[in-house]
């Protein structure tokens, strides 16, 4: 309650200033009755070697403050819509492993180099606040937008990163030190908190990687000089940010980052590439869809596709497709799916499966759609059908139809009548002496009790 009531004068003045609207400002408001405490608890990472487990029978955890439907949740959303776009903008960035497998594959590098990859130790709760003000408060400096609430959005962030109590057998805390894996702008904070760190790592006075890329705590590069050389270069990074440590991983020929596998392949020519294939961590025991459980089946070729198609964009060759392929086959199959059907989707998706564009002006094919929405019914579903062939064939949208930078897609598209069970199932209730709820439940009431509707 003593943070909600902190919050409000800031949204005030958000208000006035009119950064926000009437009906923003009570959306982000703490409304007290449904307000619930931040509680404490931990995953544990069972995908760790025993040797590192704290005590043999209980393996590490990850520690996670559940921020659901608390006085500040909202604002934490606020905040990270502000923060999530500039927190991509560093060059090391890495959007998934999609987008490292193309940032790396193929490029050229020293045969005798290292691969390396490193995790920051604990990252989330070594952050320290006044860092993470400050780190925020720089990129806004380097990123001026006239139309971001820049001081305010501090404020908040200050309050909500001084003020996060939590809840754990049966007492409250206060974190003092760290940023809480559960709050919603954390992995952008992240972010922007070592875009520092990998500006002072790939300019320093040793020698430094020839490729460099972070995916959040994870650090992927190639390293040209020696092993002992590495260790001074990690000690070094080690004395950059105070709570930052990272140690190293390193291999002459592959290596495993994210779900991939990246290796050295010499060509012909001499010259040695990166390339990478699909990598099963050791907890992966395929346990996907079952083919009996009661789903429709579009839902079981997608995951069959789904999961070629992510075989397909890492591996660099058909042979390691190939394999990947055959190891999720045999589970699949265990699993109640028909072999042959398996074979002629893997075959498909190698020969016809092309990479999603990647330039706007690629991506500008796939976005002009105009959807005809209707009722899904009998009658509705012919008016649907009709009224979506005469905009195809007028003249005006079939030239757009062919325009070969930006075509347009009509698609039709159906919702489900308002129902009993729409007002039965909600999450929350209306006021059921109200008007409009009394003539919803008429109108609906009405509807069942109809003569079916005729031709």
């Amino acid at each position: 309650m003593e943070t909600a009531q902190k919050i409000y004068p800031i949204l005030n003045d958000l208000l006035d200033e009119k950064f926000i609207t009437d009906k923003q400002h009570e959306y982000l408001s703490p409304h007290y009755a449904p307000i619930n405490p931040r509680y404490f608890y931990l995953l544990p990472k069972i995908h760790k070697k025993q040797s590192a487990w704290p005590t043999p029978l209980c393996p590490p955890g990850r520690p996670i403050v559940a921020d659901v439907d608390t006085e500040s949740s909202r604002i934490c959303a606020y905040i990270d819509f502000y923060l999530k776009p500039l927190s991509i903008l560093h060059p090391s960035y890495i959007k998934d492993t999609y987008d490292f497998v193309k940032k790396i594959r193929n490029k050229p590098v020293p045969h005798d180099s290292l691969l390396i990859t490193a995790d920051v130790e604990s990252l989330y709760t070594n952050m320290k606040l006044d860092l993470i003000l400050k780190s925020i408060y720089e990129t806004f400096l380097e990123h001026p937008d006239p139309y971001r609430p820049d001081i305010h959005l501090l404020e908040l962030l200050k309050l909500t990163l001084y003020y996060n109590d939590f809840h754990f057998d049966n007492q409250f805390f206060l974190q003092i030190c760290g940023i809480a894996m559960g709050r919603r702008y954390a992995p952008s904070s992240a972010n922007i908190y070592l875009k520092k760190f990998d500006d002072l790592a790939t300019h320093t006075p040793l020698i430094n990687p020839l490729l460099y890329f972070r995916f959040l705590d994870d650090i992927f590069g190639v390293w040209p000089g020696t092993v002992a050389q590495l260790k001074e270069y990690e000690a070094h990074l080690n004395t950059l940010i105070p709570g930052i440590k990272v140690t190293f991983s390193y291999n002459n020929y592959t290596i495993e980052f994210l779900d991939t596998f990246i290796y050295k392949h010499t060509h012909k020519n001499g010259l040695t590439t990166l390339q990478t294939k699909v990598h099963f961590k050791p907890t992966d025991t395929h346990q996907l869809l079952h083919r009996s459980s009661f789903h429709p089946r579009h839902t079981f070729n997608s995951v069959i596709k789904s999961q070629f198609i992510r075989f397909k964009r890492i591996s660099s060759t058909y042979s390691q497709y190939s394999f990947t392929s055959s190891i999720l086959i045999h589970s699949l199959i265990a699993r109640g799916y028909n072999k042959t059907l398996l074979r002629q989707q893997k075959l498909k998706i190698w020969r016809e499966y092309k990479e999603p564009p990647t330039s706007r002006k690629e991506q500008q094919k796939y976005t002009e759609i105009i959807p005809i929405i209707t009722h899904f019914d009998r009658h509705n579903l012919r008016l649907n059908q009709k009224w979506a062939s005469i905009i195809r064939e007028n003249p005006i949208f079939q030239k757009q139809q062919k325009n070969p930078i930006s075509p347009l897609r009509i698609i039709s598209a159906y919702k489900k009548h308002k129902n009993l069970r729409n007002i039965l199932t909600k999450n929350q209730f209306q006021d059921p002496d109200t008007p409009e709820h009394l003539l919803d439940t008429l109108i609906i009431l009405m509807e069942l009790t109809a003569p079916p509707p005729t031709d």
